[in-house]
């Protein structure tokens, strides 16, 4: 029987909460003010719940999806969403799936009975694998030939060589090339069970309609839980240099990170912003606006259930190589000892206040939001609590976080360069004097 959970106690909330019969979770957020409504499946799944051989199973199965049930063909699925203006996609993270539409509010029906029919009644017929398994083995040579989309993959590996984390969402050639049907199909009824499903819904929808149409559409689906493995893992910290044929010097450093549910986070969201997320930050003014070093540089944080991500990159030549290295290490030592100045704090408090108030005008967005209870364990709250802790982190909090992650010493450092000089220039840098592995072209992540 079906069971609905309250609003959160705070009775402004708009989030409604349901358990269907089957055990399925949903999570909504209701407003009229739209003349849309967008819809997520969501999946515990990627490389963080692959083994060495599985590596880009997850990826594969959400192509797969697309690529026809029993009663609509990979054409039609596709139709069905044009002929109504809608729009279908899917992602694979490293540690979630997801499959989501956004369509007008009155054709909520079609988008769920698409949906729900992608995920209970693919039937990876055979002919259609093996023309997916050409197009994905395209798309990692594609993503091979771009090296500043590559060189991330390159540096999750050395911070955890060891660890799925580190592994490509992809796969590799190898792992992809020998993956099995019935083994891909074994994964698949693993995993998209009941126990590992959440619904989430934002935009213009009546909620007890939506209820019956989720009972009716979802109460075949497979019944079971998804036992995920959850370790912290092990961080490496290595230095590669991949040389290549190309102009330029594809840089990056990277550490650690924070967990979703680690309280640092806000501190580390607003040091990152005022240190290399933004057109106004210190790394874009430095090394691009007053010399002209490179034209793409920045950094990025990343959080995951139990651990995290801080990356730093500079696309530049040969020539500027040395000069980039030396302002990386310099803008690091002065965050890491100053912190930031009261003004740049306000600047990014305001920043981040402006970014969260544009992405709520997207159902999308707000229905991503929604997801973050059932992958990290941090239940979503309204805009403006979510926006309360970033308000309230000081000066000391963002200097604190920044001595404690800028750690030079086990910082991962990834090069893709043209000229094997890239490592006599490391080393002579303030990063030098640690164990540099080359190759001589990444042919693949994990080859």
């Amino acid at each position: 029987m079906n069971r609905s959970f309250q609003h959160w106690r705070n009775n402004l909330s708009p989030y409604l909460k349901q358990t269907l019969s089957n055990g399925i979770q949903v999570i909504a957020e209701q407003f009229d003010t739209v003349q849309s409504v967008s819809i997520g499946m969501f999946l515990k799944s990627g490389v963080l719940y692959e083994n060495e051989h599985q590596q880009g199973v997850s990826h594969f199965i959400e192509h797969m999806l697309f690529k026809g049930t029993k009663k609509r063909s990979a054409k039609k699925i596709a139709s069905e969403f044009d002929r109504i203006g809608g729009y279908l996609n899917a992602f694979t993270a490293k540690d979630y799936c997801c499959y989501y539409a956004r369509v007008v509010k009155d054709r909520l029906d079609i988008a769920l009975d698409v949906l729900s029919d992608m995920v209970l009644n693919s039937q990876f017929v055979v002919e259609e694998l093996e023309r997916e398994r050409r197009v994905i083995l395209e798309e990692i040579k594609m993503y091979e030939d771009s090296p500043d989309e590559i060189i991330h993959e390159l540096l999750s590996q050395n911070i955890w060589k060891n660890a799925r984390l580190g592994s490509p969402i992809l796969g590799t050639a190898q792992t992809v090339a020998a993956m099995k049907r019935d083994d891909i199909f074994d994964f698949f009824n693993n995993q998209y069970v009941t126990g590992n499903l959440l619904i989430c819904v934002a935009g213009n929808f009546v909620w007890d309609e939506l209820k019956v149409m989720l009972e009716k559409k979802l109460k075949k689906m497979r019944t079971g839980t998804f036992s995920a493995r959850e370790t912290l893992p092990k961080p490496t910290c290595d230095v590669s240099i991949y040389q290549k044929d190309i102009e330029q010097v594809h840089l990056t450093l990277g550490t650690p990170g924070v967990s979703f549910s680690d309280n640092r986070r806000f501190a580390m969201t607003i040091m990152n912003a005022a240190f290399g997320g933004g057109m106004s930050s210190r790394l874009f003014q430095e090394i691009r606006e007053k010399r002209g070093l490179a034209y793409t540089v920045y950094s990025y944080h990343t959080s995951f259930k139990k651990t995290g991500l801080l990356g730093i990159y500079a696309g530049t030549s040969m020539e500027h190589l040395e000069k980039v290295l030396e302002l990386f290490h310099s803008e690091i030592e002065k965050i890491a000892s100053r912190g930031l100045t009261a003004r740049e704090l306000e600047d990014t408090r305001e920043q981040l206040k402006g970014n969260m108030l544009i992405a709520l005008e997207s159902t999308t967005n707000r229905m991503n939001r929604l997801s973050t209870g059932f992958l990290y364990d941090v239940e979503p709250r309204l805009p403006e609590v979510t926006l309360l802790p970033y308000l309230k982190t000081t000066a000391e909090d963002v200097k604190k976080v920044a001595k404690e992650m800028l750690d030079q010493k086990r910082m991962a450092i990834t090069m893709i360069a043209p000229s094997p000089d890239a490592a006599a220039i490391l080393e002579k840098s303030s990063f030098g004097g640690r164990p540099v592995v080359t190759f001589t072209a990444p042919k693949n992540q994990n080859s």
